[in-house]
């Protein structure tokens, strides 16, 4: 009989699991950087895989001519039958890695060879996304009770939406704030939640 093997996945079976922090940096500019804090679940798991061949069954029957009569002049004959067939399983170690959006962000901003390090912790708060503008980081964030992040997506800050923003140039740091407003300040009377407060990273 001949034998090609194959594999096919059959079963996953999760054994471990290992919670890690993960952590990006992008430069924004020669002076400031952010660095992004996420968790990550890494599952190690076995994976058993059953396996196949491709298989040659061997008929053998008899055939006759007749050729004087039922069941005379016979001979014996074989044909052949291909088929697929498992032979067995082998087991694989694997591990598969996923990660969940950021909920931290660091800053780092130099000055005079001097590098300060600021922390903003928005886990329990909302969603904050970066961007660049006018040179400087600008740290969005949107709380999930003002209606500027839904189910853990930055909404944006318009309408009327409750947004805290943290701006970072190169020789100064902005805390902003809009509610019912169209744009940020440095106060808006309308602003009502708890506020995000930058921490002080230790060297």
């Amino acid at each position: 009989m001949k034998i090609n093997i194959v594999l096919v996945v059959t079963l996953l079976l999760v054994s471990i699991l290992a919670v890690t922090v993960a952590s990006q940096i992008s430069q924004v500019t020669n002076a400031i950087s952010v660095e992004e804090v996420k968790t990550c679940t890494t599952s190690f798991y076995d994976e058993v895989q059953n396996v196949y061949s491709s298989c040659i069954n061997y008929i053998n029957y008899t055939s006759c001519l007749n050729t004087s009569g039922p069941n005379t002049d016979c001979s014996l004959q074989q044909t052949q039958k291909n088929f697929t067939c498992k032979i067995g399983e082998i087991v694989l170690n694997k591990n598969k890695t996923e990660c969940q959006p950021p909920t931290k962000f660091i800053v780092s901003t130099t000055k005079d060879s001097i590098t300060e390090k600021k922390e903003i912790d928005f886990s329990s708060w909302g969603v904050c996304i970066n961007t660049t503008e006018n040179g400087c980081l600008a740290i969005t964030c949107g709380s999930q009770h003002g209606g500027s992040a839904v189910n853990g997506i930055f909404n944006g800050c318009d309408g009327g939406k409750a947004c805290q923003k943290f701006l970072f140039c190169q020789d100064s740091i902005k805390v902003l704030y809009k509610a019912s407003r169209n744009d940020f300040a440095e106060e808006d009377p309308t602003f009502h939640l708890s506020e995000l407060v930058l921490k002080e990273v230790e060297k």
